[in-house]
């Protein structure tokens, strides 16, 4: 139950990557434990599964746009110091 929780919170409160990871972790364990919250367990790994999947598309978008602006930075600062 706490990993469904957990990724309930994740999504509608925006929480950072610690609680999805957590989430994860319950869900996982939960799912070889308790065989009677098979349902709960399996919603907070996919919950918590989407979420840790949207942390890293936002990583990975912020880090390629850092990386473009860096590099179309370095291209404008040599172009200038030629002219």
């Amino acid at each position: 139950m706490a990993s469904m929780v957990l990724g309930l919170c994740s999504i509608f409160l925006g929480w950072t990557f610690i609680a999805p990871c957590i989430g994860l972790i319950l869900g996982i364990v939960g799912l070889r434990r308790e065989p009677a919250g098979k349902g709960m367990a399996v919603t907070g790994v996919i919950l918590n599964g989407i979420m840790l999947l949207g942390w890293v598309v936002l990583v990975l978008i912020v880090v390629s746009v850092g990386m473009m602006g860096v590099m179309s930075g370095s291209s404008v600062s040599a172009h200038s110091l030629t002219q």
